[in-house]
């Protein structure tokens, strides 16, 4: 295990898919921030507009800090596609370039190599995360200052980033678990986008042919994402958000092994 460990963080660091992707999370916090800038620039210079667009600009530049723009972004989970991308790279190209089989008839365990691959997907994740919210602080910051308001503690933003790491982990799983399955570079990249645009209007209607009574969308990743980036959850968010994320991440590690011992690589 520790051998296809070293192998694969030896593969993350010479990744160009890894790179290109964490600087895409830092230049997309940044765009994101700048433009929001122009706009409440623009509000407060018609500040008799009736643009509701425009009123909404002037209200949040009242309220804009670094904290505020983290709090703003992070449910939006542009970081997550980009996160989705890289993991149907890493993976999914190891099944056409022949990588995987040659490293399987070495006698490797399907179950270790897996695994391998979703913890350093996860730590790739990781590292794309904190980038993004390092990011989205900074620009911020500089803008609008840190936080004007004093409303930010040590406790509450390393709770607000745990529980959003606990979150990236579990759609690391999901997007393994896809790219072993399809092995094919371009339908993972499809589906583990689709997977965080797409998903949560699916589940919602979904939801409205069987009556509406349980919101399916309320069960999935993207729920506990939004939900959690906030620095005071209420209590029972947090609790769903734990289970909602414990539940899709173990049930995607268990069938991804599951199948991945079952598929013929070629």
């Amino acid at each position: 295990m520790l051998n296809i460990l070293k192998s694969d963080f030896y593969k993350l660091k010479k990744s160009k898919a890894f790179l290109v992707c964490t600087i895409l999370c830092i230049a997309f916090a940044v765009l994101m921030v700048t433009a929001m800038q122009v706009g409440m620039n623009q509000a407060l210079a018609n500040p008799n507009s009736n643009d509701p667009e425009m009123m909404q600009f002037a209200e949040m530049a009242s309220q804009a800090s670094g904290i505020w723009a983290l709090t703003y972004f992070l449910p939006m989970g542009f970081n997550i596609i980009f996160v989705g991308v890289f993991v149907a790279i890493f993976v999914s190209s190891e099944f056409g370039f022949g990588t995987m089989k040659n490293t399987l008839s070495r006698g490797a365990d399907r179950i270790k190599v897996f695994f391998s691959k979703f913890v350093v997907c996860s730590c790739a994740a990781l590292v794309m995360l904190f980038a993004f919210i390092v990011a989205l602080l900074t620009a911020g910051s500089i803008l609008w200052g840190f936080d004007p308001s004093g409303i930010v503690t040590l406790s509450n933003m390393l709770g607000m980033i745990s529980l959003q790491s606990l979150m990236i982990v579990a759609f690391t799983a999901l997007f393994v678990f896809i790219s072993m399955t399809m092995r094919g570079t371009g339908g993972a990249i499809a589906t583990n986008i689709i997977c965080v645009t797409m998903a949560s209007t699916l589940f919602g209607a979904i939801s409205m042919l069987f009556g509406g009574s349980i919101n399916l969308s309320d069960y999935w990743l993207s729920w506990g994402v939004s939900k959690l980036a906030t620095l005071a959850p209420p209590s029972g968010d947090v609790v769903q958000g734990i289970l909602i994320a414990l539940g899709w991440g173990i049930a995607s590690i268990v069938a991804g092994t599951t199948l991945f011992k079952k598929i013929d690589v070629k």
